[in-house]
C-alpha cells in the first residue's frame, strides 16, 4: 500500500514543482509511510523517501516503513533534515501549510537557506477515496460500533449518569478492539440535548427524557461514529414530531449520496425537509463530515462546501433539531460513496426505541 502512495504523492510534488515534500502531521505521515510512532517527518522526492526520527522509535520504524530509509536524529527533529537536504543539493522543499508551525518554520529558514514551498493538502487529497483495504477495515469498525449500541440499550435506565453511561460504552469498544475513543462521547439527556456537543455530564437521567448518544473509536487507525437518540418512557407528541422529522431528514440525504453529487446539494436535501417543517433555526450545523485517519476530514457537508463526491469517499450524515429548554434529536450515519449511489456503514436501526 504505501508504494502505491509513494507513487501518487509523488506525482502530486511533481506537479508542485518542488524538490522534496516535507510530511510533518502525524495522520499524513502515518498514511503515506505506515509509521505510527509520535516524533518523525518525511522526506519525499522523486528518488529518494526518508524517515527521520529517534532512537525509541528505529527499530518500529524499520519494521512499519518498509518503503522508507530510516534516519535517526540525535538532538531535535530537524537535526538530520539539514544534511540529507544538503547532501541531495535540494533548493526547493515544499511544507504542509496548514501543520508545521510558525515556530518551526522560522527555525527551518533559519538552519537552510532555501526555498520553502507552502503546499495545502496534498495527502489529504489522496486520502479523501479509501480503498477496498481501507473500506473493509472500516466496515468493521461500523459493526462494533453497532454492537456497542446494541450493549448500551442493555444497560440504559432513569436514574443513570450520562457520565456512567459514556463509560461503560467506552469499556466495552475498549475490549472489543478499540485503540482509544475517537472524541469525547456526548451523551445529553432532557434539556441537555439541546446542546448538539453536550458531552457526558453528571446529570441523571429521567423518565421522559430524550437521550442523544454520539460515540465512536478507533479501530486499526481508522475512527468510526455514530448517533442514535431514544426515548426514556412514552414520547410526547412534540418529541415524536422532531423524531420522525430527523429521521425524514437524514433518510432523504443519504438517499441523496452518489458519486459526482455536490455536498452543498445533499445538505440542503436535509435542511429542507427541517425549513418546510418549521424547524430550521434549530439546525445550526452542516449536515456531516469525512471520516477516515481522522474523525473530522473531508469531504465537509455543509451550505458552503462545494466537493463533487466520488466512489470511494466516506463520511457521516447527521442532521439534527435541538430545541433550547426542551432537548433534541440527532440521527448519525457512516456511509460511502459507489459507483452508482452510496452504502449506509452503520446498521442500527433508525426507528425511534422507547426504554
Amino acid at each position: 500500500m504505501s508504494r502505491e502512495r509513494l507513487a501518487a504523492v509523488r506525482s502530486l510534488v511533481k506537479a508542485a514543482e518542488v524538490d522534496a515534500f516535507m510530511v510533518t502531521h502525524p495522520v499524513n505521515r502515518r498514511y503515506l509511510s505506515g509509521f505510527d510512532g509520535s516524533s518523525g517527518l518525511l522526506l519525499i522526492s522523486s528518488s529518494q523517501a526518508c524517515l527521520v526520527t529517534d532512537f525509541r522509535y528505529l527499530e518500529q520504524a524499520e519494521e512499519q516503513a518498509e518503503e522508507f530509509s530510516v534516519i535517526r536524529r540525535h538532538d531535535e527533529l530537524y537535526s538530520g533534515l539539514a544534511e540529507i537536504i544538503e547532501h541531495n543539493g535540494w533548493r526547493k522543499i515544499g511544507f504542509e501549510a496548514k501543520h508545521l508551525t510558525y515556530d518551526s518554520y522560522i527555525e527551518l529558514a533559519g538552519k537552510l537557506k532555501i526555498q520553502w514551498i507552502p503546499l495545502t493538502d496534498i495527502v489529504e487529497k489522496l486520502r479523501l477515496i479509501k480503498s477496498s483495504a481501507e473500506l473493509i477495515v472500516m466496515n468493521r469498525g461500523a459493526a462494533i460500533l453497532d454492537q456497542a449500541f446494541s450493549y448500551l440499550l442493555t444497560l440504559i435506565r432513569p436514574g443513570m449518569s450520562e457520565r456512567q453511561l459514556a463509560l461503560e460504552l467506552e469499556i466495552f469498544l475498549l475490549r472489543a478492539g478499540a485503540e482509544e475513543r475517537s472524541f469525547r462521547f456526548i451523551v445529553a439527556s432532557g434539556p441537555r440535548g439541546a446542546l448538539p456537543h453536550g458531552v457526558a455530564s453528571e446529570k441523571l437521567m429521567s423518565v421522559g427524557d430524550l437521550v442523544t448518544i454520539d460515540f465512536g473509536a478507533v479501530f486499526a487507525g481508522y475512527a468510526t461514529d455514530m448517533t442514535r437518540t431514544v426515548c426514556l418512557g412514552n414520547p410526547s407528541r412534540l418529541q415524536r414530531r422532531i423524531y420522525d422529522l430527523v429521521k425524514e431528514a437524514q433518510a432523504g440525504a443519504v438517499a441523496a449520496v452518489g458519486p459526482l453529487k455536490n455536498t452543498t446539494a445533499i445538505d440542503a436535501v436535509a435542511r429542507d425537509i427541517i425549513d418546510k417543517a418549521g424547524y430550521g433555526k434549530y439546525f445550526g450545523h452542516g449536515l456531516g463530515h469525512g471520516i477516515g485517519l481522522e474523525t473530522h476530514e473531508a469531504p465537509i457537508l455543509n451550505r458552503r462546501s462545494e466537493t463533487g463526491l466520488e466512489a470511494g469517499m466516506v463520511m457521516t450524515i447527521e442532521p439534527g433539531v435541538y430545541l433550547p429548554g426542551q432537548g433534541g434529536v440527532r440521527i448519525e450515519d457512516m456511509v460511502y460513496v459507489t459507483e452508482c449511489g452510496a452504502e449506509v456503514m452503520t446498521t442500527s436501526t433508525r426507528e425511534l426505541i422507547t426504554i
